[in-house]
């Protein structure tokens, strides 16, 4: 398997794939050209890029050269309007402010572009042969003795990139559990206090927060935070109590 392009992978794939096949057609092959020209990624006003970093060198570095689409990586390709196409990176025509040059590109102005928009439809629907939702789930039913486990976000810690920048780890805050006022009041607990929560095999110790916004039923445990396994949430607690210091 010798894949030296990205057309090369499209084409497998849309041969290996039936489903697949339309994507030929969604975007030009890396040789489309308009007038012997690459269609331009950046627009006129990127002229004055030979100025950034003027103060290494007045001799500009060679833009990256792009064999996989039929892009070039520059304002040096084509960027009219006089020719018809789908692939329009940014609007520009001569007098016209930026937003209002679309209307060059298009059949009318807000219509369509004037070579059609871009893209093709893979799926086509075969008629209305979807009927209503008839199975509808009954509602939560709280039981004695199980709390199912829910995830909570938190702005910070709960996506696992971010969380690895420093500055943003002094405001995370430490695992804990939810529930609800009334819950705690049936386990005899308060805010603060430290629980032991048994999920499945996995056995925890967090302090707990009161929080309202939770159903009777349920416990919270913040997404993301070390210490808690991703795999509990959707799962139940068979026991839960205040922990012995």
């Amino acid at each position: 398997m010798d894949w030296t392009q990205l057309d090369q992978v499209t084409e497998a794939c849309a041969a290996a794939q039936t489903e697949l096949a339309g994507i030929l057609d969604a975007a030009p092959s890396a040789a489309f050209r308009i007038k012997g020209l690459k269609l331009a990624r950046a627009p006129l006003r990127y002229s004055g890029r030979t100025s950034m970093r003027a103060d290494i060198s007045v001799h500009e570095p060679r833009t990256p050269q792009d064999q996989d689409s039929a892009f070039a990586y520059s304002m040096e390709g084509y960027s009219g309007a006089a020719e018809p196409r789908q692939q329009v990176p940014f609007a520009w025509a001569p007098g016209w402010n930026s937003p209002q040059a679309w209307n060059k590109f298009q059949d009318e102005v807000g219509g369509h572009l004037r070579a059609g928009d871009p893209g093709t439809r893979l799926i086509e629907p075969k008629g209305d042969g979807l009927s209503w939702f008839t199975s509808v789930p009954g509602p939560f039913a709280p039981a004695a003795g199980h709390w199912q486990v829910v995830p909570l976000y938190h702005l910070f810690g709960s996506e696992e990139t971010s969380a690895r920048a420093e500055p943003l780890q002094t405001r995370i805050p430490q695992a804990y559990v939810a529930m609800a006022k009334a819950e705690a009041d049936k386990l005899g607990v308060n805010d603060g206090a430290l629980l032991s929560l048994k999920i499945g095999e996995a056995s925890l110790r967090l302090p707990l927060i009161i929080d309202d916004n939770l159903s009777l039923g349920v416990i919270g445990l913040p997404v993301g935070l070390n210490g808690i396994p991703s795999v509990l949430f959707g799962k139940f607690a068979h026991t839960l109590q205040e922990a012995a210091l």
